[in-house]
């Protein structure tokens, strides 16, 4: 009895935590759980994007070199130029200071793009042609950023860390579960991104591409193409909102991003 008494007591406390441990989101003002700090997150991802690269570049998989590559760093540079921007105009500053901008090609058929913090990108051959145009590929690129500046990964890192509080709660007590997770390697690669953070990850795509020069219209074109093609395994989808109700979403928002629009 005395346990059970103690685990409600715990949970309350725990609770109580987790309440006061919320971010808001910089687009929407959204209310984002914070157990995972965003520099724990960042020194992880980037020890884990540079053991992918080192084994990529190991196999001779990496294809910086080729004139895909040049147009990719290219690409890379407007992008990352436009997000800066943005986090300068929107009291965001302290944000572009964790941002050490690095942009890989990877000789692969599948068709994925991903973006992790600290500033490090990546894309799979296999999805240039089907974005098929520069600003086909600024917008995956700004979208996969757009996670980064948005905190999903610390989010979702934060998310898996109550889970891991719930269930220890029901036994004994959780310990230092953030801090073991964390230290434990978290993936934070393999997060699955929710379709609110999905909503949200495509607006700061459509506004990046948009301030770097690109017609943000081209992303709905960018975006129907993927959705041609959903019969083959794109990674990239597998955990996205439905196509349709994705491109009316981008259909929405699109006044809004034309305003960021520099022909």
């Amino acid at each position: 009895m005395k346990l059970k008494k103690y685990s409600k007591i715990f949970m309350g406390l725990t609770l109580l935590g987790i309440l006061s441990s919320c971010t808001t989101a910089p687009l929407t003002g959204r209310k984002q759980l914070s157990l995972v700090s965003d520099e724990s997150v960042r020194e992880s991802s980037i020890s884990s994007y540079n053991e992918f690269i080192r084994q990529a570049s190991a196999k001779g998989l990496l294809a910086n070199n080729t004139a895909d590559g040049q147009r990719l760093r290219r690409i890379g540079n407007r992008i990352s130029s436009a997000v800066e921007q943005y986090l300068r105009e929107n009291n965001l500053s302290s944000k572009a200071k964790n941002l050490d901008w690095e942009f890989n090609l990877i000789k692969s058929n599948e068709v994925n793009a991903f973006a992790m913090p600290g500033g490090k990108i990546a894309f799979y051959t296999g999805i240039l042609p089907v974005l098929n145009t520069d600003s086909g590929i600024a917008f995956v690129m700004g979208h996969e950023i757009g996670h980064v500046i948005g905190g999903h990964h610390s989010e979702g890192a934060s998310n898996q860390a109550l889970a891991g509080v719930a269930a220890s709660v029901t036994g004994l007590f959780a310990g230092n579960l953030v801090t073991s997770l964390v230290s434990e390697g978290l993936s934070i690669g393999l997060l699955k991104f929710n379709r609110t953070q999905e909503y949200e990850a495509d607006k700061y795509g459509m506004i990046f591409m948009a301030m770097a020069g690109y017609n943000p219209a081209d992303a709905i074109t960018a975006q129907e193409r993927m959705e041609s093609i959903g019969g083959r395994n794109i990674e990239i989808l597998s955990t996205h909102p439905s196509g349709k109700n994705r491109v009316e979403a981008m259909r929405k928002f699109l006044p809004e991003a034309m305003k960021y629009y520099k022909k």
